[in-house]
């Protein structure tokens, strides 16, 4: 079992970076329909070509994942998101998010693919980021925390005052003594435990999301109508904290307080959950008590055969494909109406077809619709597609290799694509 996973690793990994031997199914790294952009230190976002995209697909290969990162400080120099406007949905990410930073002037790029997170020493920066080194931020090795003071607690009261949303304004308050400071290393994330008599409840802080050093936050309750919610709010900047983490039970009747617990350290030990505070609050005429804690996790960098064996089982499932009567631009929307989007079933059953197609000298007659691209992690293939009578054929629109689809991949061919065309 163990060599045949391996063999279906491989095999993954050949249809993501194109090292297979020519045959009817061969999709190869295509940055021409991506569409990247980075994301710098100073929050400008920059466009990235097609020359840069292609290097970011290279280097985020997994084959030369690293073990660890080496100690010292981390520069951050921008963050690069590729997306397939021709294919992109909310719930299916396509391509690793491209993460650039130094450790003593060495290049290394950080790839996240969903839950997979892995490292690459690289030699250079892709182009596009060459111009903005000046810009780089500096993240310490490690998680630091302290208490606001006085006049930042004043702060925070009044940020919480100022009008956030759509009228009528919620009603903000900021519950006194409850404000802290992170200073945010490179990765990982922070995890808010929220314990209570009724059991916990886990909320996340991820690093990645706003690639800023620093974040406050503080406890508070927002009061719309009749109803009194507490949250966490948070600011990058102590301003507006209007980002809110709240939990799925959070009404109350009315807010008693809150107190500090004992004295936590300025730094964070990776896995250690530090208590913060408890606060007390009265719900349906009863006195309810909340523990909060703080938790930082370090990221487990994956490397070797079990970062390809979770590609393959991300990237397996991650296929898409098109008819289209059009040659494809790749920054074409994927709602064109020459596009005709298929079904999980449709494209199953097209990677198959083709995969076990033959290969022939010669072709058939254009079909009604005469383009087919698959799509399959970073990959993709554009086919020709053509008529004999009942045989179907596909060709490899770069090299011109014809093939033919067997006999019973025809018929259940045209029975789910040209059977509402007759």
């Amino acid at each position: 079992m163990k060599k045949y996973l391996i063999f279906s690793t491989l095999a993954i990994l050949f249809f993501l970076f194109g090292c297979e031997e020519e045959r009817a199914l061969r999709l190869q790294p295509a940055p021409e329909y991506y569409q990247g952009r980075a994301l710098l230190p100073n929050g400008q976002q920059v466009e990235m070509p097609e020359s840069d995209r292609a290097a970011i697909i290279e280097l985020c290969q997994p084959d030369n994942a690293a073990p660890t990162i080496p100690s010292g400080e981390r520069r951050w120099h921008g963050t690069v998101t590729l997306t397939q406007p021709l294919t992109a949905t909310t719930t299916s990410t396509a391509f690793p998010t491209a993460t650039f930073f130094t450790v003593e002037n060495k290049s290394y790029v950080q790839c996240q693919l969903d839950s997979i997170t892995y490292v690459t020493k690289i030699n250079a920066m892709p182009e596009s980021l060459n111009d903005f080194q000046d810009v780089a931020d500096a993240y310490p090795e490690v998680a630091k925390i302290r208490s606001a003071e006085s006049h930042e607690y004043e702060h925070f009261a009044q940020e919480m005052k100022q009008p956030i949303g759509n009228e009528p304004y919620p009603e903000r308050k900021g519950i006194e003594h409850t404000l802290f400071h992170l200073t945010m290393p490179f990765n990982g994330e922070f995890e808010l435990t929220f314990t209570s008599a009724e059991g916990e409840e886990h909320l996340t802080i991820p690093i990645h999301s706003s690639r800023s050093p620093y974040l406050s936050f503080g406890l508070g309750t927002e009061k719309s109508d009749d109803l009194i919610e507490y949250a966490i709010y948070t600011s990058h900047d102590q301003d507006d904290y209007k980002e809110v983490l709240r939990p799925g039970q959070a009404d109350i009747s009315k807010m008693l307080g809150a107190t500090l617990t004992e004295q936590i350290p300025s730094v964070l030990v990776p896995g250690h959950s530090y208590p913060l505070y408890s606060f007390t609050f009265m719900k349906d005429g009863v006195a309810h008590r909340q523990n909060v804690s703080l938790t930082y996790h370090q990221p487990k960098l994956l490397h070797g055969e079990e970062l390809t064996e979770r590609i393959y089982e991300t990237l397996n499932g991650k296929r898409h494909a098109l008819f289209h009567d059009l040659a494809l631009i790749g920054t074409e929307s994927k709602d064109a109406p020459f596009l005709q989007h298929l079904a999980k079933e449709e494209v199953d059953f097209l990677f198959r077809a083709i995969e076990r197609a033959n290969a022939t000298s010669y072709a058939g007659t254009p079909a009604p619709t005469p383009y087919l691209t698959l799509f399959q992690g970073v990959c993709a293939q554009t086919f020709d597609v053509s008529y004999d009578g009942t045989d179907v054929y596909v060709t490899n629109s770069k090299s011109g290799s014809h093939f033919k689809l067997l006999n019973e991949d025809a018929i259940q061919w045209y029975r789910l694509f040209e059977e509402d065309r007759t």
